[in-house]
């Protein structure tokens, strides 16, 4: 069988049909916006040799078990929702992260996601049942050995066993670099305000960058994020006062009560939440204003900024949010229309 034929009867098979047709690259927003300057995913050595890996967002211990051999590839998941995901997706508090592992943080998540056809075409790339974390998987190539890959496994979606499980950390490999354009489909964030928060930071730092990717950055809300940790749900705005509502989902109270339990953690202690603010005009900015103040993990709910100076000539008010030193959003308002750019 073709890997055009093995994807079709996967995505008839699966139980969430759109992911066989697809591989999916998972990062921080602050690293998204590095792959989007350069065009290109790069291998964790040759990321770190360039110094253009901004968040270090995998855990450490993984990292030391893992052969270097597979460090020196760029990886792809066959799927979202992966067992590292649950871990890392959303600002953690520290207190409740992977054992305990500082690095396993992608405060905000974005999924670069592949055509999984046009990807198979390169002789380059490997692929794998199991994850290359840890002591590796063997890895295979071609259709023949595609086609014995475990996809029930690897697609499989909701409650299962620990040996299945396990299968969706499948991976696909390419060697030190790969172009995104050879086979980029979408760049896809978890809701508006992370989706503005990816903009804004490559319009401020390559504009040529962000005409040429803005139409495929995009909000998908299903069978893609877990939603299980802190994140900026959404931001009302009135001239003088603006409001950010946090996560209160279900999936993240779950998370943490795991963890708590797990962990032996009674108290979680609230945590650092600073906003930059600068008023614009066409000129530049005119006057800059930083708020500190800190959010109940557990319980965020909706925080306010209230009586926020009125700048004469400013035309657009530019606000991130930072929690721990994790960027969690960067918004725009045009003041003139009172309303979010």
């Amino acid at each position: 069988m073709s890997f055009l034929e093995i994807i079709k009867q996967n995505s008839e098979k699966a139980q969430v049909k759109w992911w066989p047709n697809f591989a999916f690259h998972y990062t921080d927003v602050t690293n998204a916006v590095s792959i989007l300057q350069s065009g290109k995913l790069y291998s964790r050595i040759k990321a770190q040799a360039a110094k253009v890996m901004k968040n270090d967002n995998a855990s450490r211990q993984v990292i030391d078990m893992t052969m270097s051999q597979a460090t020196s590839y760029v990886r792809f998941y066959f799927r979202p929702l992966t067992p590292t995901q649950y871990y890392n997706e959303g600002f953690k508090h520290p207190a409740i992260r992977y054992d305990g592992d500082l690095n396993a943080n992608i405060p905000v998540p974005v999924f670069f996601v592949f055509r999984l056809e046009l990807l198979l075409k390169d002789a380059k790339v490997r692929f794998s049942n199991l994850s290359q974390a840890g002591y590796g998987s063997v890895l295979g190539k071609g259709e023949e050995d595609f086609s014995k890959l475990e996809f029930e496994k690897i697609y499989s979606n909701g409650y299962v066993d620990e040996e299945v499980r396990k299968y969706r950390h499948a991976e696909l490999l390419y060697p030190d670099e790969y172009n995104i354009d050879d086979s980029l489909d979408a760049i896809l964030c978890r809701n508006e305000v992370e989706r503005a928060t990816l903009l804004n930071l490559l319009f401020d730092l390559d504009k040529m960058a962000y005409f040429k990717y803005k139409d495929l950055i995009k909000v998908c809300k299903k069978e893609m994020f877990e939603k299980n940790g802190l994140f900026i749900d959404e931001i009302y705005f009135d001239f003088n006062s603006i409001s950010f509502a946090f996560s209160e989902s279900y999936d993240k109270r779950y998370y943490e009560n795991k963890q708590l339990e797990r962990l032996g953690v009674d108290v979680l202690e609230p945590v650092t939440i600073v906003f930059s603010m600068e008023w614009r005009n066409s000129r530049g900015i005119i006057f800059t204003k930083h708020i500190e103040s800190t959010v109940d993990y557990r319980r965020p709910g909706v925080l306010t900024l209230k009586n926020l100076p009125q700048i004469p000539r400013a035309k657009k008010l530019a606000i991130k949010v930072m929690i721990e030193q994790n960027l969690i959003g960067y918004i725009t308002f045009n003041l003139e229309k009172n309303e979010i750019i």
